[in-house]
């Protein structure tokens, strides 16, 4: 067997059909092609799940799977993923997150899992080093993730378990329901649900294994050097002292805050819940994720009022965004009490946000009726009736039924129009960056894998200023320009697929030639900046023909009409719409793409992935080329 170096070595594999589980040596080819988290699993679900299956069905596959620095005391090497065909888009699907679940799974001995069938009645998992427990779930189920969390360590009688479970949002299959680990969120694409399908309530885990590393002591004299560095970042130091809706006034400033469903560039309430004030009034202690200098992670309490004694993470800011100004609630502690609430029944927040934003804004165009919401009356800035949506989501009762569809199919349930009004991509609602402050974002939303995202590539950054020289990106790039916005897109799309694949916190900003020099240390296995880009180049394009393969077309590389023809009328995005069609011409021919938006067949020998994607296409009986 084969000694690694950062990595476990070993995939667990359990159906949950058969209750039976086996584990796997990873495969050395694979690592060096596609590198481990997101570009590992992109490699199974690519060869083992049919792009075209029900999200639902119990051959759909949930793969997590740690980053290939995961666990390594790299800064910020503290994420994990999730990844299965989504309920949401019904195409690619994928969600992130921090904490400590996956330094843990592989301390346990394990890079991965990978999750088939579904079980007759609930279960959770338990995985205590060697040993591999499906247990009865039938207490847990119908608990909030904080009580599920609770109740599954007092169970296996240790408080050091980490703990990755849905809550009731995944249980009721609602299309956008997140995993929680230590509130911590994978949130975007439904990946709760496709668990709660899988009738799987938690996998706790507990590992007491020591990761290897090639060069530790070169690596640890690196990273030293490094910290400084690290935390004279000016947005850093932002994160480190008010969380990550520390920047609301900065984006709201360049227009870039949506508000009223993308509708308003400017709006007075924004200064009562940027996160400034909402920390400076309520903060209870700071806390950070597994190896993060920075620790953006932020613990608040409400002494008094309505919500006294609510008490979990600030607000993020795409929580205060989308859960706020994009509903114009003005009100912090809502917010607070809004976040907690989301989290407790596993609820992406952008994702509902955007989807009440829809179902308000079609209310009052007279589009949907009381008879549609159940004689609930939609109006903006009303806490109380978010709140009332939200409880009414989780539980898919009444009109909450539709909302839990996502605004998607939502809109196309209620008809009338109302599909104007749903801001999203490939099903994926819109992050809380208005594409018309960043054009770039545009582009990278509408050619992101998973739908709109703003952290596949995160080039807002790019448009504020920022140059990587590492990737050729020299000049600061003016943020309405369009002019070479496509193959820059293209080479931070393929740069975030490395960071996801190492399973590195993009906040921590380490520049590539850094990133490079810290894989090779830890793992032993060389890597220049060029080669982890190209890696990503591979894992985008295998995930675009899985997309191409479900069914996206060049068509869904849009964006909502909202973005492409409405200007706003005030604010700092004042009259600026996202020219779309010219900056996706110049993506198009970077990326080696046809006219059909399909990775070319030189494309795809160039990296290395043509068999692979014949072998798929003649397991379905697809011609592509």
């Amino acid at each position: 067997m084969k000694e690694w170096f950062a990595y476990a070595g070993k995939l667990l594999r359990i159906n949950l059909s058969k209750e039976k589980f086996s584990i796997e040596e990873l495969n050395e080819e694979d690592i060096r092609a596609f590198l481990g988290g997101i570009g590992l699993a992109t490699k199974i679900i690519f060869e083992e799940v049919d792009p075209r299956i029900d999200p639902f069905d119990e051959n759909n596959k949930l793969v997590f799977m740690t980053g290939a620095l995961t666990g390594t005391p790299i800064p910020g090497a503290s994420r994990s993923i999730v990844a299965a065909k989504s309920p949401l888009t019904l195409a690619w699907g994928e969600a992130h997150f921090g904490g400590f679940w996956g330094p843990e799974l592989k301390k346990a001995g394990y890079d991965g899992i990978i999750i088939e069938g579904q079980a007759k009645t609930p279960v959770y998992i338990f995985i205590n080093n060697d040993n591999i427990e499906i247990r009865d779930a039938g207490k847990l189920w119908g608990l909030t993730t904080r009580e599920t969390e609770e109740a599954i360590r007092k169970e296996v009688n240790d408080e050091k378990v980490r703990i990755a479970c849905i809550g009731p949002a995944g249980e009721n299959l609602v299309r956008f329901a997140a995993i929680l680990s230590d509130e911590r969120v994978a949130g975007r694409t439904g990946m709760g649900a496709v668990m709660g399908s899988k009738n799987l309530k938690a996998i706790a885990v507990r590992g007491t294994n020591t990761i290897k590393i090639k060069n530790l002591q070169l690596l640890r004299r690196n990273i030293a050097r490094l910290y400084p560095m690290i935390m004279s970042y000016p947005p850093n130091q932002i994160l480190a002292s008010y969380g990550t809706n520390g920047e609301m006034l900065s984006f709201y400033e360049y227009g870039d805050v949506p508000i009223k469903n993308f509708t308003k560039g400017t709006w007075d309430g924004i200064h009562k819940i940027e996160g400034r004030k909402i920390i400076g009034n309520y903060l209870k202690e700071h806390k950070a994720c597994f190896a993060c200098p920075v620790g953006c992670w932020k613990v608040v309490k409400i002494s008094s009022g309505k919500y006294a004694g609510v008490e979990g993470r600030a607000p993020e800011y795409e929580t205060a965004a989308s859960l706020g100004a994009l509903l114009l609630n003005d009100d912090p502690e809502s917010l607070i009490y809004l976040e907690r609430l989301c989290n407790d029944y596993g609820i992406d927040t952008i994702s509902v946000g955007v989807t009440i934003a829809w179902a308000i804004e079609s209310y009052e165009r007279g589009l949907i009726s009381k008879e549609d919401t159940n004689g609930i009356e939609l109006r903006w800035g009303d806490p109380e009736l978010i709140i009332r949506l939200i409880e009414m989501i989780a539980k898919k009762e009444g009109f909450g039924a539709i909302l839990g569809e996502g605004c998607r199919l939502a809109s196309s349930i209620i008809g009338k129009g109302t599909e104007k009004y749903a801001m999203h991509v490939k099903g994926l609602e819109v992050p809380m960056h208005d594409p018309r402050a960043f054009k770039g974002m545009g582009l990278q939303y509408a050619t992101s894998n998973r739908g709109a995202c703003h952290l596949q590539g995160t080039f807002f950054r790019i448009e504020q200023g920022e140059r990587i020289p590492d990737l050729k990106i020299y000049r600061r790039v003016y943020r309405f320009e369009t002019k070479d916005k496509g193959w820059m897109v293209a080479v931070m799309e393929d740069w975030h697929e490395v960071l996801e694949s190492l399973g590195l916190c993009k906040f921590v900003q380490i520049y590539p030639g850094h990133v490079a020099g810290f894989y090779s240390l830890a793992s032993g296995i060389v890597k220049r900046v060029m080669d982890l880009q190209r890696d990503g180049e591979r894992i985008f394009n295998l995930k675009r023909i899985f997309n191409v393969l479900a069914g996206i077309v060049k068509e869904d590389d849009t964006l909502p009409e909202r973005f492409l023809k409405e200007p706003l009328e005030d604010g700092g995005a004042k009259g600026q719409i996202v020219e779309l069609k010219v900056m996706l011409k110049e993506y198009y021919e970077y990326r080696g793409w046809n006219e059909r938006g399909i990775p070319t067949k030189e494309k795809l020998e160039e990296l290395g992935i043509y068999e692979l994607v014949k072998r798929k296409c003649d397991e379905l009986g697809v011609e592509l080329y």
